[in-house]
């Protein structure tokens, strides 16, 4: 029989598996943030909490400290990714996969291209 690794069965299924287990008991709480796995290091990632804080990760198990690392909630900032410019996220441009940019100047000059 080939069973699933616990990799292959919760990595990027975060936030869906995340936003069922709120559906199911709604005094969860979704949240996006960071996971700092002590072995893989800082990892974008959805979990949930339950109103006294703690935290409730219906897809630990994916990675190799299965929960036991720091979890950090987003803050609605972000930095540039050519100027290191900190700023809201609604105000940068987050198109462009992991890379974020406060203008298009920033993103020309990331790319390699004239800006006009």
């Amino acid at each position: 029989m080939d069973e699933q690794s616990d990799y292959q069965k919760y990595r990027g299924k975060c936030k869906e598996m995340s936003e069922i287990a709120v559906a199911s008991d709604p005094t969860l709480t979704l949240v996006r943030g960071h996971y700092h796995c002590p072995i893989w290091g800082e990892q974008a990632h959805w979990w949930t909490k339950r109103a006294d804080g703690t935290i409730f990760d219906p897809t630990k198990d994916q990675f190799p400290s299965k929960g036991i690392g720091e979890y950090v909630e987003f803050d609605g900032s972000v930095k540039c990714s050519n100027c290191g410019k900190q700023g809201s996220e609604e105000d940068f441009d987050t198109s462009h996969g992991h890379y974020v940019f406060c203008s298009g100047e920033c993103y020309a000059h990331f790319v390699g291209v004239p800006y006009d």
